[in-house]
């Protein structure tokens, strides 16, 4: 008589995973999974200091631009940005053997920016010059 193909024989060796196999497959898997998660953390710590970093050099930008339109006197300054940004003005009279100035209604101005903002236990900043004229009065 033919053996029943639908009972397998009691010795016959199981098929599958053993405890162990599942523990080191486990482990390498909780692993990857660590060093992916460092690595999109690192990607998103990267991805705010560079929007700071150019929201700093934005307002930098907007305050030289501004120095070429206003007074000698108002040129200087300091001030806030959304809480977070500081910002300071300096112009100084710009001298040059080449740029002679005693003709013109124009006085050229070194302005520089600096942006500042708190990022942990450090300030960053972002410093920008440029020249600027400004109406003689």
């Amino acid at each position: 008589m033919r053996a029943d193909r639908r009972f397998p024989h009691p010795l016959r060796a199981q098929t599958g995973f053993s405890l162990l196999e599942v523990l080191v497959a486990f482990s390498i898997l909780a692993l990857s999974l660590g060093v992916l998660l460092q690595v999109f953390a690192s990607g998103s710590r990267s991805a705010a200091a560079s929007e700071r970093y150019s929201t700093a050099l934005m307002i930098a930008e907007s305050k030289i631009a501004e120095a070429g339109r206003i007074d000698r006197d108002q040129i200087e300054g300091s001030g806030e940005f959304a809480d977070i940004y500081r910002w300071e003005v300096t112009a100084e009279p710009f001298q040059d053997e080449v740029f002679d100035d005693t003709l013109s209604r124009m006085e050229a101005y070194a302005v520089t920016v600096r942006v500042s903002w708190q990022e942990g236990g450090r300030r960053p900043a972002v410093t920008l010059s440029g020249l600027r004229l400004v109406s003689r009065r």
